[in-house]
């Protein structure tokens, strides 16, 4: 049975960006598909390793730099040639703008991006971003699929970069079943995290980063100290996490704040929140807030990128302002003071979770994909013994 080898080329990357990346290592066709992964030699590539996968060490960095841009294309184009790699996917800007040239000089048959984020969201100047548009562009005629995280992303790529909508698709991240660990028990959790057992948890699980708002979060915070029993938890580690704890202290948060850095239990942890927020800026399509819907925990989120094409205002979650810190506050307060409406909000955002937004959903669309452009470049056929059914991920003819 023929195989086609994906080469999915990544830079440094946490959170939402790397798990979607497992995700799809993990559980695309290996009957149909050979994964090689490409990305900078340190905590990822280890990761990709102990899932099973070969990781090729790359010096791709998240900032442009020629030098290593050059040995990153140089190295990625002897690695495409020599592994015979039917399928370049890359993964962000960065990689995508390496990758596409090292696949194009490489002559790989087929080449895929995903956009996980906008790169309108950096604090660049305009003649900046209009250069990265025009790149985005011109590399999009040698693209056979730009894969966009929510559709409030494709359509910035097609009204602000000018890309061709048909080389474009939506297919929404998604997440999988629960692990089957007991749950544990709440007060041991909330003691383990340094919480008080008495009162409400808000919280938020982000990078701590300027695009995610965390700042804004915590001048909501302090606006509710006075007037609710609720203590704030902040799971993530990021180059603003000093600053924060910084802010929090001004604010008179230090006993009613903790920051837990980075944790690989959030499973364990999102149960203790009984108001999960997602302050941010921009966002392509928040892995996070799919996890807090599948654990029925209720959302308060802000109106921004895909976040409301998974949260439904006033039904599935409560959206609010980006940048508001009073608005975020009283969106708190209502969940804080109304526990039945909190409840009913986490039981509907639950089934939607559950309904739409898996990680079979996902890995089934992006090989539906695959199978369209190796079938455009005469690659793929149904005597290579696979049919692609409506329904279902790819499979052998019987």
């Amino acid at each position: 049975m023929k195989k086609f080898r994906v080469l999915h080329l990544i830079r440094p990357a946490a959170g939402g960006m790397k798990n979607h990346l497992l995700s799809l290592l993990s559980r695309l066709n290996p009957d149909l598909f050979e994964i090689v992964a490409a990305c900078p030699d340190g905590p990822l590539a280890a990761e990709i390793a102990h899932a099973g996968f070969r990781a090729v060490a790359l010096p791709l960095v998240g900032e442009l730099s020629f030098r290593k841009d050059w040995e990153t294309i140089r190295l990625l184009v002897k690695i495409l040639r020599e592994e015979k790699i039917a399928i370049l996917h890359a993964h962000s800007a960065k990689a995508g703008f390496v990758g596409r040239l090292a696949a194009r000089l490489a002559r790989t048959p087929v080449i895929f991006l995903t956009a996980h984020n906008s790169i309108f969201y950096e604090d660049w100047p305009a003649w900046k971003k209009m250069i990265l548009a025009a790149a985005e562009r011109a590399l999009s005629r040698v693209t056979d699929r730009i894969i966009t995280v929510s559709e409030a992303l494709r359509r910035e790529l097609m009204q602000k970069e000018g890309i061709n909508p048909d080389r474009i698709v939506t297919i929404y991240n998604g997440i999988g079943p629960a692990p089957g660990r007991p749950p544990r028990e709440r007060r041991q959790v909330l003691r383990e995290l340094g919480l008080p057992p008495l009162g409400q948890v808000v919280g938020t699980i982000a990078r701590l980063a300027p695009q995610k708002g965390v700042g804004y979060f915590l001048k909501a915070a302090a606006m509710l100290v006075k007037d609710y029993q609720v203590n704030f938890l902040i799971v993530g580690g990021g180059p603003l996490r000093r600053q924060l704890e910084s802010e929090a202290i001004s604010l008179g948060l230090q006993n009613r704040v903790v920051f837990t850095g980075e944790r690989e239990d959030v499973p364990a942890i999102l149960p203790v929140f009984d108001i999960f927020v997602l302050p941010s800026l921009t966002e392509g399509f928040p892995l996070t807030i799919l996890e807090a819907l599948a654990a029925g925990r209720p959302v308060i989120a802000t109106r921004v990128g895909g976040i409301p094409e998974a949260i439904v205002d006033n039904y599935t979650g409560l959206l609010v302002k980006p940048g508001d810190p009073a608005g975020l506050a009283l969106a708190i307060a209502e969940l804080l003071s109304d526990r039945e409406r909190a409840l009913a909000l986490g039981r509907a955002g639950q089934a939607c979770a559950r309904d739409r937004f898996t990680v079979a959903q996902m890995v089934r669309r992006v090989e539906e994909e695959y199978i369209k452009a190796l079938t455009a470049k005469g690659l793929f056929t149904e005597r290579d013994g696979w049919n692609l059914p409506e329904t279902g991920g790819v499979q052998v003819k019987k």
